[in-house]
């Protein structure tokens, strides 16, 4: 006569006794919205399960509440369910795009695609100060500087400085690679580089008390 195993359920199956669901309160939110993202977990029986640890993360945007209180955005956050079996998470929606969270068990997609066009035509800026402004689009993450300003002196550095009397961009809108591009003057280039700082450089000679009026090519940040 064979004796009774005494093993339960979970230990035989695992990480496979738990059934997780991702929810999302809002599939189709504009560029802007904050969605409400439950986690459900539940065993095999359709019991709700008190205590889960998940790391849920999201491909795009970034959380920025649990359980409806306020935390540091992060595209990456530890939870544990509570009663129920459930945690919420608001993520905000930053960009136009399909945004994957994952628990890495189970995963919902938020598409902010359909109803969030009519924002790539809205732009803002932020002033740098001294004839410097940052020129972006948050739908679309493209961004530019726009230079309007008289200077005094003479130029003659053939290597990138520092244009004084400017704020840097900041961080979050900052160009990826250096940015170099043409002015009215045939000898002196401008370049917006990764730290923020718009710069310049003459490739001879020297030029006297420019005028700076122009453009640098657009971004993607």
């Amino acid at each position: 006569m064979s004796e009774r195993s005494n093993v339960s359920i979970a230990e035989i199956l695992g990480d496979n006794y738990y059934i997780d669901k991702l929810t999302s309160s809002d599939y189709s939110p504009a560029v802007g919205d904050t969605v409400t993202i439950t986690l459900l977990v539940k065993d095999v029986f359709g019991d709700p399960v008190t205590g889960q640890t998940r790391t849920v993360t999201c491909t795009e945007g970034s959380f920025v509440s649990m359980n409806g209180t306020s935390i540091t955005a992060s595209s990456s956050v530890e939870v544990t369910t509570g009663s129920g079996g459930t945690v919420t998470l608001g993520l905000s929606v930053s960009v136009a795009d399909n945004i994957i969270v994952s628990d890495g068990r189970a995963e919902c997609v938020v598409s902010s695609l359909s109803t969030s066009i009519t924002n790539i035509t809205t732009w803002e800026s932020i002033n740098l100060l001294n004839g410097l402004t940052l020129v972006y689009n948050p739908a679309l993450r493209l961004a530019k500087l726009t230079v309007n300003r008289s200077t005094t002196g003479t130029l003659n550095n053939t290597t990138f400085t520092n244009i004084s009397g400017f704020n840097p961009i900041p961080a979050d809108y900052r160009p990826h690679i250096n940015l170099i591009f043409a002015t009215s003057y045939p000898t002196l280039i401008l370049r917006v580089d990764t730290s923020g700082y718009l710069q310049w450089r003459v490739t001879s000679g020297s030029v006297a008390s420019p005028t700076l009026w122009c453009e640098s090519p657009f971004w993607h940040y």
